[in-house]
C-alpha cells in the first residue's frame, strides 16, 4: 500500500499567437501554411508570382501570411506612385 508509484508528464511547451495581423490591401488574402510545406517554397521563393505583404508565427512552424498576386501589387503600387 505504500509502496505505490506515480508518473506524471507536464509539458511547458506553449504555442501562441501574440498580436494582431491586420489587412493590408482590398485585393489581398491571407493564407495559413506550415513553413516545410510546398506552399511555403512557392510563396516564399525568389521569383514567386505572389508577393507576401506580411507574415506572422501562429504556431511550431505555422504562420499566416497576407499574399496578393504580384501583378497586381506592382499594378497598385505604379498607380500610389504615380498620384
Amino acid at each position: 500500500m505504500l509502496n505505490n508509484t506515480t508518473k506524471i508528464s507536464v509539458s511547458n511547451h506553449v504555442n501562441a499567437v501574440s498580436g494582431n495581423i491586420i489587412k493590408t490591401y482590398k485585393e489581398s488574402y491571407f493564407q495559413r501554411f506550415h513553413l516545410k510545406s510546398r506552399l511555403s517554397d512557392d510563396l516564399l521563393k525568389e521569383g514567386s508570382s505572389n508577393v507576401v505583404i506580411q507574415l506572422m508565427v501562429c504556431g511550431d512552424m505555422e504562420v499566416i501570411a497576407e499574399i496578393m498576386p504580384k501583378e497586381r501589387y506592382n499594378r497598385l503600387i505604379n498607380e500610389i506612385q504615380n498620384e
